[in-house]
């Protein structure tokens, strides 16, 4: 049986992907910058969600953002 998402770490695209949006990246801006279609973006963007146990994207780019501040700060 394979493990829940929320214990998974996030993948480097995964990483990539929420740095740029809480830089304020649109998912378009994602596509393009990547060079890869909006839906791959959209694909990164759920499994990272659910990675974190997030209900929204939202919720997603802000739990990531207190972890970076988290590690920062030790």
């Amino acid at each position: 049986m394979s493990k829940p998402l929320r214990d998974q770490p996030l993948s480097p695209a995964e990483t990539t992907l929420l740095r740029y949006l809480t830089e304020g990246y649109t998912v378009a801006d994602l596509a393009q910058r990547l060079g890869v279609c909006a839906t791959t973006v959209h694909r990164r963007a759920a499994r990272a969600r659910r990675k974190l146990g997030a209900v929204t994207l939202d919720h997603a780019v802000q739990l990531y953002a207190e972890q970076q501040a988290a590690a920062r700060s030790h």
